[in-house]
């Protein structure tokens, strides 16, 4: 092989530096010794939980296409069983399960990013095996201010209109996310209310608790921080507040993309629901749909 000309190096590596620099800074989450804290130290509540978040994502790509109807239910509900079956190790990267939704909603596939990487930091920190009320106080405290930072945070909007109409089109789907919600939920409660010792055998009822309302026909019962985390939401106000946040804005995401996208009609009509969606979270509208 021939050795290439001296004169073509710094040109190489001036194109190199340039294709590092388009990359998309990604300033939060910050590290420490609390990172994948939930993989080391409860690895089934971690699979468990990566299944969910691959689920989500992949519902909402469904969706962005095909709209919430049986059709949904059917792949989506194959899809995420399959996945608890042999759950992943490690958290999906989502714009490869979701691509269309990342090219054609950017602004609400940054915030449900930005949403699942705070909800995980902030799991990770409760998970630390140094973990106490202080040290949980300070590092929550520290990865909710940047979050508050970032361009596509979540701040609370007027109250929300969800009329349950999605949940009725897609009840299976509905149910296993709605069982999702609530293993995140819970977790934290047993992580946050828990010394080290205690943790592990409260972790292993809730995930018994998820597998049969994964497995079950009945929907479980709804589940909110504020209702079923009452340590987190006492300890830390602020956290379960955006948490919630979350869980709303997901919620109403689902409500926005009832009809799907597979007709130009669908599509206007589900580009300008999901436009009144990023306003009311104020979000930008540009990079939706064909603007």
């Amino acid at each position: 092989m021939k050795r290439l000309s001296s004169a073509w190096v710094p040109l190489l590596l001036f194109f190199a530096a340039a294709a590092v620099g388009s990359l998309p800074e990604e300033r939060f989450p910050p590290k420490g010794s609390w990172t994948n804290s939930t993989h080391r130290f409860f690895p089934d509540l971690d699979a468990r939980m990566n299944a969910v978040r691959y689920g989500r994502w992949r519902a909402v790509e469904i969706a962005w296409v095909s709209g919430i109807n049986g059709r949904l239910d059917q792949r989506f509900s194959s899809y995420l069983l399959s996945l608890l079956a042999d759950p992943p190790r490690f958290a999906p990267e989502a714009d490869r399960v979701a691509p269309r939704f990342a090219r054609e909603a950017l602004p609400i596939f940054r915030a449900l990013h930005w949403g699942q990487v705070f909800e995980q930091q902030a799991l990770d920190i409760l998970a630390a095996s140094d973990a106490s009320p202080r040290l949980n106080e300070e590092r929550l405290g520290r990865i909710a201010a940047l979050y508050r930072r970032e361009r596509w945070s979540l701040s609370e909007p007027a109250e929300p209109e969800v009329s349950g109409e999605a949940m009725r089109a897609a009840p299976a789907s509905a149910r296993i996310l709605l069982a999702g919600t609530r293993l995140f939920v819970l977790a934290a409660e047993d992580l946050a209310a828990a010394d080290f010792g205690q943790q592990r055998w409260r972790v292993k009822k809730t995930l018994e608790d998820f597998d049969r309302s994964v497995a079950q026909e009945r929907s479980p019962e709804q589940a909110t921080y504020h209702v079923a985390a009452p340590t987190v939401v006492s300890r830390f106000p602020v956290v379960a507040d955006q948490l919630d946040l979350l869980r709303r804005f997901r919620a109403e995401l689902f409500e926005a993309l009832l009809p799907g996208g597979e007709t130009a009609q669908a599509r206007h009509e589900r580009d300008e629901r999901v436009r009144q969606l990023a306003r009311r979270w104020g979000l930008p509208v540009e990079g939706i749909g064909g603007r």
